[in-house]
């Protein structure tokens, strides 16, 4: 039996499933032209301290939110490990902010991506029911190279000051991950603009997992993600969530509340997530 197993294993066939991690972000890095280049807060001024603090974490997938396009491209540049997908909400092109998705393209291959709004016309350039602003869903498929597998990957922005557009916006992104397969991974990250406390919250985890309250140790970072660049002293305002599938092992998760003499890199903190994905025995 001994000299069978160790055969088996030769021809790469173990008979059990592995473990593969998966790192996460989420992160509003603040639009770039939302302030002025005397601001100290000027996204040519800070964008070295975004870049960094991602690269201290070196995730797999990055959800970023208020990304304009020049500061993604600015990101990908300094980073040079990601490729990266999204649209402008205003035009569908380069106009305006983006829910882009980053991945590392030495272990995705990107197999199709999406961009819809959170309205009741999500093919079309819009802005649903009482929202503020246009708002977007990106979705990348990608094929992990570790495992063949799919990787779905959900990112989003609801609305800051619509009720009913933060609650319909729950249920539209839940429909779209209802039509994935049962086998395929999936993450989905954003800024939701409401608390653990609201409705939107309440409808999402009916059907998902808040990474930070299944992780497997205990989250750190504390309950607070907007920081208005230091202004903000509310203590338990956390409104940037990763959500996984309500099976899924997390083994960490963390707000990351790392300034720079002061320099804060964002008016919110990062969330970051190591996933354990289960992969199935090589047949």
């Amino acid at each position: 039996m001994k000299r069978f197993l160790i055969l088996l294993a030769l021809l790469g066939y173990s008979g059990l499933s592995h473990a593969q991690s998966l790192d996460v972000m989420t992160y509003n890095i603040r639009c770039g032209s939302c302030e002025s280049p005397e601001n100290t807060n000027y996204w040519k001024k800070r964008k070295y301290l975004v870049a960094h603090l991602i690269k201290m974490h070196n995730p797999d997938v990055i959800g970023l939110q208020e990304a304009e396009v020049p500061q993604v491209e600015d990101l990908v540049e300094m980073l040079d490990d990601y490729s990266w997908i999204g649209v402008g909400r205003e035009d569908g092109k380069e106009k305006g902010e983006t829910t882009a998705i980053l991945f590392r393209h030495n272990r995705f291959a990107l197999q199709g991506q999406q961009t819809l709004w959170l309205s009741q016309t999500p093919q079309q350039v819009s802005r649903g029911w009482d929202a503020s602003y246009r708002r977007t869903l990106s979705i990348a498929k990608l094929t992990d190279t570790l495992n063949k597998k799919n990787l779905l990957v959900f990112n989003t922005h609801f609305d800051n000051e619509g009720e009913i557009a933060r609650q319909e916006s729950a249920k539209f992104l839940l429909a779209e991950v209802a039509k994935l397969s049962p086998q395929d991974n999936y993450v989905v990250t954003g800024d939701f603009n409401f608390k653990a406390d609201a409705k939107g919250y309440e409808i999402i985890t009916q059907t998902l997992a808040d990474a930070g309250k299944i992780a497997t140790t205990p989250a750190t970072g504390g309950n607070k993600t907007f920081n208005d660049f230091g202004k903000n002293a509310e203590v338990d305002n956390k409104i940037d969530f990763i959500f996984v599938k309500k099976d899924a092992k997390v083994l960490m998760h963390q707000v990351d509340t790392t300034t720079y003499n002061g320099l804060f890199p964002s008016d919110h903190f990062p969330v970051v997530t190591r996933l354990e994905l289960s992969v199935p025995a090589q047949q």
